[in-house]
């Protein structure tokens, strides 16, 4: 059955109150509301659309051909859904059509059918109810248009035509348009609420799709405008026809109408475009968590999808190398924003150089597989935030991410990384898993020492030196408070009084120099014994115990190696100095050479600020002094030591390792120096004679 016009009579003023075009969207929502209905029931409006949609489709091209007479064919648009498979609900539509033909004019009389409709549709869902009330337009303007394009000899379809006055819309061209283009707003309203029903069906939580949430409270709004736009289409055919003139009413409609369609358009938009960034969050997320390969990781990690080829820049060629150069390496990420870096800078400038010295191989780990990556955080790039970047990227020789837009894997960065803003260093193995999720706590207090910057070789070197600290606080309970205090302190003792006394002088003179108080470094000293000489034995006694129970167990003990070098220092003279950052030790050596450092303050004081630190500036120094002190055996003497009880031992000294040749209770080991005509065997690696001193 095709279109009829209304016969209604002419529509009379409209009382401003009654006016629908004059509400607020929440008056609209107060009155639309109570007429729905929940309920877990969904019938195949999907299908529905489909069929709808395609009917519009093709008709409103046929009323573009008869609007600008162009008599261009419609192309053939494929059906959505088998047409055998949908059972549409044929007696519905055509009711819901008939009610809105025979609609007076008028804003109040259409608003009056657009809540009996919504009263009949109650139980639908919200896109349900603007489907159904579209598919009745469509089986009435869809016929309607079919008629334009009867073939000549088709007898039936003619007379159809005719008694239809199908040949009059020739002579309204304009109206044509003007209506046909509100048909086709009217499918693009509805395309927006169907597909907004959709994505709220998706699973998402409104909370993270904030527009999409916004959307689902103005649906009820927008469903509305759409039926009684359409009441206003439907019952204004006579315009379309010639039989009235009301552009007024109809234009009205359309553009309140155009309105609504903006917002939905705006929120799907938006709507789409978070969903896309939470799928590629979580597909990033995944990979992040379930990795199997590092440069898929730094991929997700910093890099958007269109970024095929990922580059980095090389800081020491200066060139710009693919991210290849990461494959199968274990990678420090450096993340950090521009401002108040250099000290990290100079402390990573320590690890890069450490990862370049002998030994290259620690625990079993190569150091040439660590690689250093720079991930500058900056939440928007200007001019400023350029030339920093440009200037601290001049002072790293590792790798940094060039970028100048948001990173991909942000989010990532903050919530599964724990970026806060302040610089951190997770370590990442060659199979892009986090090894250690910041390894800067552990960097600044050990420096290379902390290699390969697991969070289990932390808490070895933590515990390495706790022997000692227990020991020393047994027979100086006050040195607690000035280990609680993170400063750096120097711990020495020997029997030399005159040098005890010249190291004491050199400290005190460093420890006041303007280049330690520009470091913020606090350095305390503590000259073992030398105000309280009873302590000392107690000392050595606690310690050789130590070590004596330590040797006769099945399993080597981790700490050995430290009791060891710090019992064979006792014997050295003029005396030993240990260097350490609150309980953290960083130096165990002899007496002479770390005089020499410490005296010769002057000449490396300026490598204080240029390195990480104090401790590492003096390291760097002393391992270049140490070479103008020739070497000495190792003796271990051991006073308290059980001498039914021998074991033989490996000299402690890092740059020798061979077993220490054994002298009653003593230990020697001479690092292959030949001493008296001892016999040495070539390798250096053991010593061939075991001898005992009488009694």
């Amino acid at each position: 059955m095709a279109l009829a016009t209304s016969l209604s009579p002419t529509t009379p003023l409209v009382q401003a109150g009654l006016n629908p075009l004059g509400w607020s969207d929440d008056q609209i929502l107060e009155k639309v509301y109570i007429t729905h209905v929940h309920t877990a029931e969904r019938y195949d409006v999907e299908s529905l659309f489909n069929v709808a949609s395609n009917i519009i489709r093709r008709a409103t091209a046929v009323a573009d051909t008869v609007a600008v007479k162009t008599g261009t064919p419609v192309g053939v648009i494929e059906d959505k859904v088998p047409l055998s498979t949908f059972d549409p609900p044929f007696l519905k539509l055509k009711h819901i059509a008939s009610q809105m033909m025979n609609t007076p004019h008028g804003e109040h009389h259409a608003h009056q059918t657009a809540m009996s409709i919504l009263e009949q549709l109650k139980s639908y869902s919200w896109d349900g109810k603007a489907i159904i009330v579209l598919a009745a337009l469509a089986l009435e303007y869809g016929n309607f248009f079919h008629l334009v394009q009867v073939p000549t000899g088709d007898h039936l379809g003619r007379s159809l035509a005719q008694i239809n006055r199908v040949h009059i819309i020739e002579r309204n061209r304009q109206a044509v348009a003007d209506y046909n283009s509100l048909v086709k707003n009217l499918l693009i309203a509805v395309e927006c609420i169907t597909e907004l029903e959709k994505l709220s069906t998706k699973g998402y939580d409104l909370k993270d799709v904030p527009a999409l949430a916004e959307a689902m409270q103005e649906i009820p709004v927008a469903v509305y405008w759409a039926i009684v736009t359409t009441v206003v289409c439907v019952n204004h055919f006579d315009f379309l026809l010639g039989e009235s003139d009301d552009r007024y009413e109809i234009a009205n409609f359309d553009d309140k109408l155009a309105a609504v369609i903006s917002k939905l358009k705006a929120n799907l938009t938006r709507s789409r475009k978070k969903i896309g960034d939470l799928e590629d969050y979580w597909r990033r997320k995944k990979l992040l968590q379930t990795p199997t390969e590092i440069v898929e990781v730094l991929k997700v990690l910093i890099y958007h999808n269109e970024v095929h080829d990922p580059y980095v820049f090389d800081g020491l060629t200066r060139q710009m190398v693919t991210l290849e150069v990461f494959r199968k390496k274990h990678v420090l990420l450096f993340i950090s924003g521009l401002d108040s870096i250099r000290d990290e800078v100079r402390l990573l400038q320590s690890i890069y150089d450490g990862l370049h010295e002998d030994p290259k191989e620690v625990k079993g780990y190569r150091k040439e597989d660590f690689k250093i990556l720079w991930v500058p955080i900056v939440d928007e790039w200007n001019l400023l935030h350029k030339a920093e970047y440009d200037n601290l990227k001049l002072e790293m020789p590792w790798y940094v991410v060039e970028y100048f837009y948001p990173l991909a894997g942000i989010r990532l960065i903050r919530e599964d990384l724990n970026y806060k803003n302040k610089p951190i260093i997770p370590v990442l193995n060659p199979q892009g898993r986090v090894v250690n999720y910041n390894a800067m706590h552990m960097i600044f207090v050990w420096g290379i020492d902390a290699f390969p910057f697991r969070p289990s070789d932390d808490d070895v070197l933590t515990q390495k030196w706790n022997w000692f600290w227990a020991e020393m606080k047994k027979v100086h309970p006050k040195l607690q408070d000035i280990i609680k205090a993170d400063n750096f302190i120097f711990i020495y003792g020997g029997s030399d009084k005159q040098w005890m006394q010249e190291f004491s002088l050199a400290v005190e003179k460093m420890k006041r120099h303007e280049i330690i108080k520009r470091a913020d470094a606090v350095i305390e000293h503590y000259p073992f014994g030398r105000d309280e000489p009873r302590i000392v034995p107690r000392f050595w006694i606690g310690i050789e115990s130590l070590f004596a129970n330590m040797i006769q167990k099945t399993h080597k003990d981790p700490t050995i190696d430290e009791i060891k070098s710090l019992l064979c220092l006792k014997q050295q003279q003029p005396g030993w100095v240990l260097l350490s950052k609150g309980s953290n030790v960083k130096l165990l050596e002899r007496g002479e050479p770390m005089l020499a450092t410490a005296a010769d303050f002057e000449i490396w004081k300026d490598k204080v600020l240029e390195k990480a630190g104090f401790d590492v500036a003096f390291k760097e120094y002393f391992e270049h002094k140490r070479s103008d002190y020739p070497q000495e055996c190792s003796h271990m003497q051991l006073a308290n030591y059980p001498a039914d009880i021998l074991h033989p031992i490996n000299c402690p000294d890092a740059t020798c390792g061979r077993s220490m040749e054994i002298a009653s209770v003593s230990y020697k080991c001479c690092h292959g120096i030949t001493h008296n005509k001892a016999e040495i065997p070539e390798s250096g690696d053991v010593m061939i004679e075991k001898k005992y001193a009488p009694s």
